[in-house]
């Protein structure tokens, strides 16, 4: 692995594995929804969108086609930190796939006309998530959670600030956010070295230096109960309590205590619910860090009128976990995390991605040995002394989307001490 910084601030990582036929390709931008002010919710994933519709020499159709000829794909998407552009291709098609990319980055067109097309399909996109109760649930979490931070907004942003973007706002803010310093080039598998590095050097590191990266607000996690009343087939809830920051270097007891309390079919909720009560159909946890806050969760899907049982079971299993994991659920757990992010490293798409997070979040490349390193180094003790500053922590938030009761009712069951 080499890592080039470039005179404009523009960060690369070049990953040639031996032996591949096939490369990746991709562009890290430094712009999510955590970047955007209350006015420009969603204006990041709009962008995302309109990059594929044109630039000044490629239409949509020819990024399509010519992606097409190269035997490749290309994609993109955004989240609450950053946008990712990327690409697979043979190897020796590899710098016209990244040609594309930049071209895709610095000349985007814009068109008012595609603008309009394209907000139609980002309206339907958010119609849509507005039809499943888990998503609902979780947008109104975090919104309550952090609710005036970027951080608890939806990524595709609100019906209002959406429909108001113009071609000249989406310019105005690649102009400032989409900077050479915010920038991470990624090219993984077997390519033409060289011809990569005069592209980007020709495009990327061509580019004029915007400053200094912003400083992120990070949140406070606020107690709070958020009720939407929807008809849903199912009922769905999420509940919160205040999780790891990217940086914090609990995350591989964190890995492990998630895999334990709903992270697979061998969990304590799947099984106590799903397998021996069955309560609900969808039942899991999740852990989602950011740099400065995290959030851990536990989600639910379940018929309407078990929605009492559904929670204090919830409540018992959590509560259980503060005596402690087993030896048993420890070992499994912790070879099951070491199986899935080992094998999860061996494509070239795999490694691309995991190289351009690491260089976004850690600054540095984390080794496979150093993730064996770290995990084979955890005891039940680092588990269990998690699991008490996580899940012992009374700090708790509720959200339940379809046929909910009255606030009352809910409060009662939000903590179990």
């Amino acid at each position: 692995m080499e890592k080039q910084i470039l005179e404009n601030g523009l960060c690369i990582v070049y990953l040639p594995i031996e032996g591949a036929y096939s490369a990746s390709v991709g562009i890290w931008v430094s712009a999510g929804s955590r970047h955007e002010n209350i006015h420009e919710q969603g204006i990041s994933h709009f962008i995302e969108h309109m990059l594929f519709k044109g630039t000044a020499t490629r239409s949509s159709k020819d990024i399509s086609e010519e992606m097409d000829s190269l035997g490749g794909g290309i994609n993109a998407y955004t989240t609450k930190e950053y946008t990712r552009y990327y690409a697979q291709t043979l190897a020796e098609n590899a710098v016209s796939a990244m040609d594309i990319l930049c071209d895709m980055l610095l000349n985007p067109l814009i068109d008012p006309d595609e603008l309009e097309r394209e907000r139609g399909v980002i309206l339907d996109e958010m119609a849509m998530y507005e039809d499943s109760g888990e998503d609902v649930a979780n947008e109104a979490l975090y919104a309550a959670v952090w609710p005036n931070s970027p951080l608890g907004r939806p990524i595709c942003g609100i019906k209002k600030t959406v429909s108001g973007f113009t071609s000249d706002d989406l310019r105005g803010y690649i102009r400032n956010n989409y900077t050479p310093e915010r920038m991470i080039a990624v090219v993984a598998g077997s390519f033409d070295r060289d011809g990569m590095d005069t592209l980007i050097q020709n495009t990327l590191g061509s580019v004029k230096s915007g400053g200094n990266l912003p400083k992120l607000d990070v949140p406070e996690f606020i107690p709070s109960l958020a009720l939407t009343k929807k008809r849903f087939e199912q009922t769905s809830l999420a509940i919160a309590m205040p999780g790891l920051p990217s940086e914090d270097k609990r995350r591989y007891a964190m890995m492990v205590l998630n895999f334990i309390v709903g992270g697979g079919a061998s969990s304590r909720l799947f099984q106590r619910l799903r397998e021996e009560l069955g309560l609900a159909y969808s039942v899991y946890s999740s852990h989602s860090a950011s740099k400065g806050t995290g959030l851990f969760t536990v989600l639910a899907s379940f018929s309407a009128d078990r929605q009492e049982r559904v929670l204090t079971e919830i409540n018992n299993v959590l509560k259980g976990l503060l005596d402690g994991v087993t030896e048993e659920e420890f070992d499994r757990a912790r070879a099951q995390i070491k199986a899935s992010n080992i094998m999860g490293l061996e494509t070239v798409a795999a490694r691309a991605s995991f190289a351009g997070h690491n260089e976004l979040f850690e600054g540095r490349q984390i080794t496979s040995e150093e993730i064996l390193d770290n995990l084979n180094s955890l005891t039940r003790s680092d588990i269990d002394m998690l699991a008490a500053d996580v899940i012992g922590n009374p700090a708790r938030a509720l959200s339940v989307a379809g046929n909910t009761k009255s606030r009352s009712f809910y409060k009662g069951l939000l903590s179990f001490a």
